[in-house]
């Protein structure tokens, strides 16, 4: 179930990272991953991952029919970011997914949080998911606009439900969108980027 892993991709700067499902070999790099992060980066995901039981849990319990991991990795080993789905295989969620995404802020804003929802879209579609679904606070700009380029559309908009660590409340906002739609999006831009490398 490679679904096209690993996957080199270019970011706009001109870097190279690879794309790759998470594999057990990679709890040192992805606690080092998360350990440097700025605080605000974490405190709003929904377990500790600073700390490194948490990221010893994960992966040895990791179930890839409920949570696919995929990581961005450099040439030299170092995890810059890592992308989720989320699924409940029962009950009335079980058509639904959610995507996370958290990107190193030194290589935000070069399209690498596009790449890996195209990534995990991908990976919905071939699991049979029918609906994706992200929630992101009204600040994080760069991760919506990642989403926003894929034809998320925000569903709701969950008014100061998040604290941050300066007292500082922010909206969720709550984006979806149907797999088949995002599929047929993502194609679509791939047309669009060939054409334009013909016409060059």
């Amino acid at each position: 179930m490679s679904n096209g892993l690993p996957k080199r991709v270019k970011l706009k700067n001109g870097r190279v990272v690879t794309l790759r499902a998470l594999e057990k070999s990679d709890e040192a790099a992805l606690g080092r991953f998360f350990a440097g992060l700025p605080p605000e980066a974490t405190e709003f995901l929904r377990d500790d991952v600073r700390d490194p039981g948490v990221i010893r849990h994960f992966i040895e319990e990791r179930d890839p029919d409920r949570v696919f991991c995929i990581l961005a990795v450099t040439e030299d080993g170092q995890v810059v970011a890592d992308a989720t789905l989320h699924k409940d295989p029962r009950g009335w969620r079980r058509h639904l997914g959610e995507i996370r995404v958290v990107v190193a802020p030194e290589v935000q804003k070069l399209r690498l949080a596009s790449a890996m929802i195209r990534e995990l879209v991908t990976h919905a579609t071939f699991v049979g998911l029918k609906k994706v679904v992200a929630q992101i606070l009204d600040s994080q700009a760069e991760v919506g606009a990642a989403f926003q380029r894929l034809g998320f559309c925000q569903e709701a908009r969950l008014v100061g439900h998040a604290l941050d660590m300066h007292g500082q409340q922010h909206d969720i906002l709550v984006l979806t969108n149907d797999v088949d739609a995002l599929w047929d999006r993502m194609q679509d831009l791939l047309t669009d980027l060939d054409t334009r490398g013909s016409a060059q």
